[in-house]
Formats: structure tokens, sequence, C-alpha cells
């Protein structure tokens, strides 16, 4: 038996269409948003990465090929005692022969004695992510007093990586917010061309005493409904997608990218079928109530 809240929609081809439409902008909105997430995940790793910790260098041979064996010991006492008495630096440390074995190792091999490779002393940095060191003075004052001795110059090329994650993720906030207004005028679209198909109908009903409340909440719901079930199985169908990216690149980029999603992130994706079956209702229901005080 029919139910009486489906009188307005027995020959409406919306029913068909409208759910396949949410379905292709949720699937398209989900893929997206994942993405998104796991850019802003790396972009996170990456900005702690840059403000808590960097890298001092003490070339071991000098411009001629010479091992400066006297003067390395000097060099990395005067940095280390520049670093230390740095404001926002938290701590300073000289890597050890082990510690470089084990960081050259994917490089070199295990078996390559590392005192023998023409390799600078290291020393890496702690640095306070809330007050951080002013760094153009640290790399004038090590100049001055260790002119042997280099900043990383990683930190460059991350920084601007960072700014490019940066505008990708304002991008994909704007792609997003052009998939609602296309939800949402695709709903006003579609309402307003059943109001014209029930025209009939609906000054029946409210020629029998149904409230413009009444009309209006009814075609709110039922969009409700069909934005929700297409929206639901749209992310359905992305979140395989999803995985397949997060598996294909979890390997290769362990040490770039942060290819995972937190359990708060996973509901915000699975949220996205609710919070556009709301845009759906709302859209709906302002755009039925304007008809109606309009024309009835």
């Amino acid at each position: 038996m029919r139910r009486k809240n489906e009188f307005l929609f027995t020959k409406d081809s919306t029913r068909f269409y409208f759910p396949w439409i949410c379905w292709l902008m949720l699937f398209i909105a989900t893929f997206i948003c994942g993405t998104g997430i796991l850019i802003y995940n790396s972009l996170a790793d990456w900005q702690r990465g840059v403000s808590e910790s960097l890298t001092v260098q003490i070339n071991t041979y000098d411009s001629e090929g010479r091992y400066r064996e006297d003067q390395i010991t000097a060099d990395i006492e005067k940095a280390l005692s520049i670093l230390r008495t740095t404001p926002g630096v938290i701590g300073a440390s000289v890597l050890t022969d082990e510690q470089m074995s084990d960081l050259m190792a994917p490089w070199v091999g295990a078996d390559v004695t590392i005192t023998s490779l023409p390799i600078p002393k290291l020393i890496d940095v702690a640095v306070d992510s809330k007050h951080p060191p002013f760094l153009e003075q640290l790399k004038r004052d090590l100049a001055a007093h260790v002119p042997e001795a280099t900043m990383d110059s990683h930190r460059i090329w991350l920084t601007e990586l960072i700014k490019l994650s940066q505008h990708i993720l304002k991008l994909i906030f704007f792609i997003l917010g052009l998939l609602a207004l296309t939800i949402a005028f695709t709903v006003s679209y579609t309402t307003r061309a059943t109001l014209k198909i029930h025209e009939s109908v609906i000054k029946l009903v409210h020629m029998m005493g149904a409230k413009d409340f009444y009309i209006t909440n009814h075609y709110a719901w039922h969009n409700f409904k069909y934005a929700l079930t297409g929206g639901v199985l749209g992310t359905i169908c992305a979140v395989p997608m999803l995985w397949i990216i997060i598996l294909f690149f979890q390997d290769a980029s362990a040490s770039i990218f942060q290819m995972q999603f937190s359990v708060c992130q996973w509901i915000l994706l699975a949220s996205l079928p609710v919070l556009i079956a709301l845009l759906a209702f709302i859209t709906t229901f302002k755009t039925v109530l304007s008809y109606l005080r309009r024309f009835l």
C-alpha cells in the first residue's frame, strides 16, 4: 500500500535520477575530501619537522680536500656553544658514528665504514616550536665563528612544499564549495520542476486545508531521503578508492606523506552524506516555502 506522504511523487521522475546525481556528487566529494585530509596530515607533520628541529653540518674536509683533523673538535665546540645559548633552541647534540652509519646505510650499505667517507659532522638541534629561534641571526652567528658550519638546506624546499600543499588545500575547499553549490542548485531546480508538475494537486491539497508548512516539510523530507540514499552509496563507493591510494603510496612515500586517517577523520568522511542531505532539506524547504507564498 502506498504511503500517503508519497502521493505527490507517484509520477515524479526526480525520484529516479536525483539520487544518482547525489551519488556522483558524494563520490567526488568524498574522494576529494579524503585526499585533502591526507594532504592536511602530511602538512601538519612537515610543519612539525620544520618548527621542531634543524641540522647543522660541519665540513670535515677543507676546500682543497684535506682532512681538518685539528679544527673539527674546536668547530664543534664553538657551534654547540652558539646553539645552546641561542633563545628558542632546546638542545643540540652531535650525531655519533653509529648514528651516522645507521643514517647512511640505505645509500652506502651497512658494511661501509662511515669514517672513510668525506661526510660532514652533523649536529641535531631541537627547537622550541612555540618560540623558535631567529634563523637568520643564528646563521650569521655560525658563519662568523664557525665558517665551515652550514645549516640544513632542506628546510627551504620543505617550506616551499608546505606552501604548495596549503594552496592545494585551498583549491580542494574551493572544489568542495562548488560541489555544495551544484547540489543546492540541482535540488532547487528539480524542486521547482516538481512543483510545476504537481501544481494542480498542490492547489487542491491547499484548498482542502493543508498548511504551507505541511507541504514544505513533505517536499523537504522527500529530497532529504533521496539525497541521503544517493550520498551514502557515493561515499561507500569512494572509500575503496581511498584505500587503494593509501595502500599504493604507503610503502613508497611513508617518509614523506602521512597515508592514514584518524578515527575522527573517518567519522568526518562518513558524515558527508548527512551534511549533503541536510543541505538538500534546507534548500528544498526554502524553495517550496518561497513558491507557496508567491503563488498560493
